[in-house]
């Protein structure tokens, strides 16, 4: 199979109550509404403060974790919502699985899309569901609340309908799709089934000397919050400069200040990235925009300095000298950036840190 499932639940709490679902009806597609938030990162968050909310499966670009079993309760739709007991019979919380896309920041969007609609084809292969009946959006059941998934899928040029005609293919080129009797369900025709890993459900004391994803998610998140980590950012090595920043951190939030990244700084540093911010008002393209350039991307870049205090002239999507100066001030503000005035994913980064400081 193209992908393998990570199962890492979190332990039971207000976020995982432990009641079973019964059946599976439908699945609602989500995303996190928090850019750079990984899929480990929710996990951690969901399993150190148990919020009343919750999702069963989060997706970013390396994994597919599911944080909740199928089998179990997920709180990621309002009960008092009327549109899934109108189409479904059944409250989504009750009777329908939750799946979220992680995106922005660091996260390969290509990767995680590709994993989300996957994952996807997957659960209508598992259920026997046709994706155009059974898939549906957050958006859809609370409008008045809700943007997801479009929020994420939008920035990057995709539909709602484009999302489940890309499920739709995935379905039909790796589990083999065959209609029943006319019906709204699918036939399974492959028997295979991905490989499912089960890992540890806590995680332990992080501090100098660990290595691996977990710490990468840190370093991420830390930069998110404002530690900036300048020489070598997010590794996935807790190394000296990772040390320093989680100092900053714990002094700045009243903190044993140690070092050592555990249960009460790892809590506090996804309550704080957790937290909406300005970035998430002025989204960033992605890939490189050069002097010269025309159109949304550099209207975007626009706005941005100008939130941050760059003059950068008219928001009018034209890269010109005044927008050129106004990015090459803004990359004079850090010596990792080499100031060209040409925007690209570094200069994108520290951007994106500078709203998150707002």
């Amino acid at each position: 199979m193209r992908y393998s499932i990570t199962q890492d639940y979190i332990s039971q709490g207000n976020a995982r109550p432990g009641t079973a679902i019964d059946p599976v009806q439908f699945i609602v597609a989500h995303d996190t509404g928090n850019a750079g938030s990984t899929a480990y990162g929710n996990r951690n968050y969901f399993n150190n403060t148990q919020p009343s909310a919750s999702a069963h499966t989060f997706i970013d670009d390396r994994v597919i974790l599911e944080i909740i079993p199928l089998t179990e309760k997920a709180f990621h739709v309002r009960y008092n919502v009327p549109v899934d007991n109108s189409r479904y019979g059944a409250n989504a919380n009750d009777a329908a699985i939750g799946v979220e896309l992680c995106w922005g920041g660091a996260i390969n969007f290509e990767e995680a899309y590709n994993r989300y609609v996957w994952y996807h084809a997957y659960l209508m292969d598992r259920y026997g569901f046709n994706p155009r009946e059974k898939i549906v959006g957050h958006s859809t059941l609370d409008p008045a609340r809700r943007t997801d998934p479009e929020n994420a899928l939008n920035r990057y040029g995709i539909s709602f309908q484009q999302f489940i005609d890309d499920v739709e293919a995935m379905l039909a080129s790796e589990f083999g799709e065959g209609a029943r009797e006319g019906e709204e369900t699918l036939t399974r025709v492959s028997p295979e089934r991905p490989v499912v890993r089960g890992v540890m459900t806590t995680r332990p004391i992080i501090q100098r000397g660990a290595s691996g994803d977990f710490v990468r998610d840190i370093q991420r998140d830390l930069i998110r919050a404002g530690f900036s980590l300048p020489a070598f950012g997010a590794d996935g090595d807790f190394g000296g400069e990772t040390e320093r920043a989680v100092l900053r951190f714990q002094r700045t939030y009243g903190l044993q200040v140690d070092g050592i990244v555990g249960p009460e700084t790892l809590a506090k540093l996804k309550e704080v990235t957790n937290t909406p911010s300005r970035m998430q008002e002025f989204p960033l393209p992605t890939g490189v925009v050069r002097p010269g350039t025309r159109g949304d991307n550099v209207r975007q870049i626009q706005r941005a300095l100008s939130q941050i205090g760059e003059r950068s002239g008219a928001i009018d999507g034209i890269y010109g000298p005044q927008t050129t100066s106004a990015v090459r001030a803004f990359q004079s503000r850090f010596s990792a950036l080499a100031r060209d005035g040409i925007y690209g994913p570094n200069t994108k980064r520290y951007l994106e840190m500078e709203l998150e400081d707002m």
